[in-house]
């Protein structure tokens, strides 16, 4: 069966995950997280994107990014699937796929998904029973929004100032927000990780 075409939508905001070939970790070291992000860094200048949540995992990442050109999202996902892994085949003389397939890239339709979206991507950690406080996780966007921690990959969501008048009400608001399970995690979870790539 023929695989459907991406959606490429101008200003389209998607939900970016990429899976290691055969599951393997590409992320165990802090350079290695270090080195995707860098990438990451380079594409969104280069190709003017906005980066409103994102979590690295061992295995996978997630990334919400808005892209103003729709026909500029596969390039920018190459910039940053084939930079990292020329880095990683260089680091580790390692032959072979780096990454499992193609990426995924559901678009949100409805700008007022963007805040779960971000839950749903920043509660990665604690799902797979990593961390229990998602302040513990330096590797996503999640401290940018619970806390103010600075950080050059974020473009704040712009649903987020709904969240209250001050940034200590917004981040309590979003403390909280993040701290419910979403009754359809496990549903995004097997659509997104499980179902072939």
């Amino acid at each position: 069966m023929p695989r459907k075409p991406r959606e490429l939508i101008d200003g389209g905001c998607y939900h970016l995950i990429a899976r290691g070939n055969n599951r393997q970790w590409l992320f165990t070291q802090p350079e290695t997280f270090e080195a995707f992000l860098g990438f990451l860094v380079q594409a969104k200048r280069q190709y003017k994107a906005q980066c409103y949540h994102y979590c690295l995992m061992s295995n996978h990442f997630h990334l919400l990014a808005r892209l103003d050109q729709g026909k500029d999202l596969p390039r920018f996902m190459q910039q940053i699937l084939q930079g990292f892994s020329r880095w990683f085949r260089k680091r580790n003389s390692y032959w072979g796929h780096v990454w499992q397939g193609r990426y995924k890239s559901p678009r949100l339709a409805d700008e007022s998904y963007f805040l779960e979206a971000g839950r749903y991507i920043e509660r990665n950690p604690i799902r797979a029973g990593i961390v229990s406080d998602l302040l513990d996780y330096p590797w996503s966007s999640y401290p940018y929004y619970a806390i103010g921690k600075p950080d050059v990959l974020v473009d704040e969501d712009p649903y987020y100032g709904q969240l209250g008048q001050t940034t200590e009400v917004r981040q309590q608001a979003y403390r909280n927000l993040v701290a419910l399970e979403s009754p359809y995690a496990p549903v995004l979870d097997f659509e997104f990780l499980e179902r072939p790539f």
